[in-house]
């Protein structure tokens, strides 16, 4: 027999999960509208496990010219510190993929915060 404070639970738990889901699925549209916006028309950032979203932007990362790269990063506002530090670093698109999402979430959480 489920109790009250078990009943309050897994509301509390739900209603997290569901905010979850509306935050990943606003990052995915960020996401998506800068690609789009930077010229990059064939990606789409679909798939719903964050898990794979950083191997999923490198994968289109590694197909851009350097110029392309240098677009993409500006529009979205990656820090030129971020980009010279990685420059000559063997997991370059991991962690430029990585200031991808960062950046973007704190985008998406801005536009949360002053909507």
């Amino acid at each position: 027999m489920m109790e009250e404070k078990d009943l309050n639970i897994l509301v509390q738990k739900l209603q997290l999960q569901l905010s979850q889901r509306k935050l990943l699925e606003k990052l995915q549209t960020q996401i998506n509208k800068d690609f789009q916006r930077a010229g990059i028309l064939d990606f789409e950032l679909s798939d719903p496990d964050p898990k794979v979203w950083n191997g999923k932007i490198q994968t289109v990362l590694q197909k851009l010219s350097e110029t392309q790269l240098q677009h993409l990063l500006y529009l979205i506002d990656i820090p030129e510190l971020i980009v010279i530090q990685t420059n000559n670093h063997e997991n370059r698109l991991f962690y430029l993929s990585n200031a991808i999402l960062h950046r973007e979430l704190m985008k998406v959480s801005f536009q949360i915060q002053f909507k």
